[in-house]
């Protein structure tokens, strides 16, 4: 049996593989959701993984079962891939995030839909197939058990197709539950934790020397992550990870995530505003300031910061550009993620601005930063977007990316100065030509 699955990309249809590949050399990384599929297939099924932003799909490959990722802004190409393979006469099966929150609508576009985990549908789902009889849904009546799970095929991927090739996941979830926030509608407030013993084993038979977490938050337990970092102190190996801000106010934890390896992390601070729905702004009249220090106090540990920030949360206006810039100047991130807020289809922003009459945009492909689909609280959708541009040109001018890195290299070494300045200078190209997954 040849199982083929699909991770599709929004730029395929106007970006060659060539382009794709360049964007996601630049500052990509895989999946690691269809490789985890792949591992929970059975060994005698030959199993094929496209990644559509590092090549392109053979639509005449032979197969005898397809499986396709969706997230709202691929889910018409999703749907059109499926639609190809089934007049083929070969059955189709939709998963992801999209399809788990928006059930009805991918249901006529496939001979079956998987919700939620894979790790407890998706050996039933072979099984039945075998059998010839698929089912037309298949839904998890319980969480994955995360030590459960199978370490990821990470052999079907073409490792130099990507900056940071190698993804392990300790954990899955965050206490924060933001409104805007897909996985939290996907999987809820439950956090669950690998033994950390087992994560570094996997980090172990990693290639190379540097890894991303795909964790929600490395830190959303205190008393996890220190064991988890102590744990994996003798692996010798870098790694990255996203965190909410609290992490930069733990000094045992992040002397312990240095020593282990961090050299980089991924701060959501999200807002400078306080915000209905998002209870992980600090409860104070000083945010902006506990935010520099924070971006400081990680980087005194040698570890650098991507301060992300979503623009156009209700309690946003338009001095929230300046501002934001202001606090990641002043602390001096290595690297900034200014994104519109997105409104997936299915989380409860989304259910909340359209019982309002705020949502403005249905075509789910128009759902990427920096679009706006959404009447924003206090400011005009052209202010939000024209907003988001002026922080991105501000902070990547040709100048201040010199500035950075010069200051990285004070703080972190050449090393870090030199990763600063290529990546900088690859987000200057390629912002708002990324690939949706």
């Amino acid at each position: 049996m040849k199982l083929l699955l699909i991770d599709p990309v929004t730029t395929s249809g106007v970006l060659d593989v060539r382009t794709r590949r360049k964007l996601r050399e630049g500052i990509g990384y895989p999946g690691i959701g269809l490789i985890t599929v792949a591992a929970l297939t059975p060994p005698d099924i030959r199993v094929t993984v496209i990644d559509e932003s590092v090549e392109d799909i053979d639509l005449n490959c032979p197969a005898d079962l397809v499986g396709i990722s969706v997230q709202a802004p691929i889910a018409a190409h999703a749907y059109k891939l499926s639609a190809h393979f089934r007049q083929r006469g070969i059955p189709t099966v939709l998963g992801g995030i999209h399809v788990s929150l928006n059930p009805d609508e991918a249901m006529p576009h496939a001979d079956s839909i998987l919700l939620g985990e894979a790790e407890i549908t998706w050996p039933e789902l072979i099984e039945d197939f075998l059998k010839g009889d698929l089912k037309k849904i298949y839904k998890p009546d319980r969480l994955a058990d995360l030590d459960k799970t199978p370490c990821p095929r990470r052999d079907l991927l073409d490792k130099d197709c990507y900056q940071l090739p190698s993804v392990v996941q300790a954990s899955k979830g965050c206490q924060y539950g933001c409104e805007f926030c897909s996985l939290y509608s996907y999987l809820g407030h439950t956090r669950r934790y690998r033994d950390p013993v087992r994560v570094a084993d996997e980090i172990r038979g990693l290639d190379g020397d540097l890894f991303l977490f795909a964790d929600d938050n490395i830190y959303s337990s205190r008393k996890y992550s220190i064991n988890l970092f102590k744990t994996i102190l003798d692996c010798r190996k870098r790694w990255v990870a996203e965190s909410t801000w609290h992490i930069a106010f733990d000094n045992e934890a992040l002397t312990w995530a240095s020593r282990s390896g961090c050299v980089g992390l991924f701060i959501g601070f999200d807002t400078i505003n306080q915000q209905p729905y998002i209870t992980k702004v600090p409860k104070s009249d000083e945010v902006e300031d506990i935010y520099i220090r924070a971006i400081r106090n990680i980087q005194s540990h040698g570890i650098a910061v991507v301060a992300a920030f979503v623009f156009g949360l209700d309690n946003d206006d338009e001095s929230v550009f300046e501002r934001s810039l202001r606090v990641v100047r002043e602390g001096g991130a290595n690297l900034v993620n200014f994104s519109a807020l997105v409104p997936y289809p299915g989380t409860p922003i989304f259910q909340r601005l359209d019982a309002q009459g705020r949502i403005t945009e249905r075509d789910w492909s128009k759902y990427i930063s920096p679009n706006v689909c959404y009447e924003p609280g206090k400011m005009s959708r052209s202010g939000l977007e024209a907003g988001i541009r002026w922080a991105q040109s501000e902070f990547y001018t040709m100048g201040n990316i010199l500035h950075v890195s010069w200051e990285t290299f004070k703080k972190l070494g050449w090393a870090m100065a030199l990763l600063s300045l290529q990546l900088n200078m690859s987000q200057k190209r390629n912002w708002g030509k990324g690939s949706a997954r």
